[in-house]
């Protein structure tokens, strides 16, 4: 199964200095999966990357259902979002 690979920074001037937090996967299954973003409520810069198309969403409680409602990422094309330290990435296929 394919994998929505998540590292997670303090800030975007974290970023190029390769200083994470965290490092994070959210399996692409077809169904809703999730992997916490940290735990307290500062925004945190995330750098998602796919290995298979799919539509990302992160709330306290999201549900991914496709382009209404989330973000699509492509295949091996790292994306990078500000994200609520304690909110929940949900990925689902996108064919």
């Amino acid at each position: 199964m394919a994998n929505v690979n998540i590292t997670v920074f303090e800030a975007a001037v974290s970023t190029p200095l390769g200083d994470p937090l965290q490092y994070l996967t959210a399996v692409i299954d077809g169904a809703n999966s999730s992997a916490l973003t940290g735990s307290d409520k500062k925004r945190r810069t995330c750098r998602m990357y796919a290995e298979s198309d799919c539509w990302v969403k992160w709330g306290s409680s999201p549900t991914a259902t496709g382009a209404t409602d989330a973000v699509a990422l492509g295949a091996d094309n790292p994306e990078y979002f500000n994200i609520e330290a304690g909110h929940v990435v949900t990925a689902i296929t996108r064919t």
